[in-house]
């Protein structure tokens, strides 16, 4: 019976300390945790400011080539000489060629539509 008793105790002293061990490593898993955190929220701050800091930098530029810019005056035929530069570019058409094609567009579009009409009743 003594022995029986004695196992007991010793299963309760092992239980007991392993429970102690799980719960001093879970505290210390919380406080890695915070430490981390804490690190990571330093290193996140700074970046912060860096990046703060490398705006208040460029700023001044960034405001005069905006500046520049909307100071050009735009206008239509502008818009449309470049427009057609740039389609010349890419597509090898000229803008005269484009027109005639647009214009033949349009014809093909109104004689599609004729041919949609209902004929005439007689």
């Amino acid at each position: 019976m003594s022995n029986l008793l004695n196992q007991a105790k010793t299963i309760l002293t092992v239980a007991k300390d392993t429970a102690k061990t799980s719960v001093t490593a879970g505290f210390g898993v919380y406080g890695t945790i915070i430490d981390e955190a804490s690190k990571s929220s330093d290193k996140a701050t700074q970046l912060f400011e860096s990046l703060v800091e490398r705006g208040t930098q460029v700023e001044p530029k960034l405001k005069e080539k905006t500046s520049a810019i909307f100071a050009k005056k735009i206008t239509l035929e502008a818009i449309e000489t470049k427009a057609q530069s740039i389609t010349s570019r890419f597509t090898g058409v000229q803008g005269s060629k484009l027109s005639e094609v647009e214009a033949k567009i349009d014809q093909l579009t109104a004689m599609i539509s004729e041919l949609k009409a209902e004929p005439a009743k007689v």
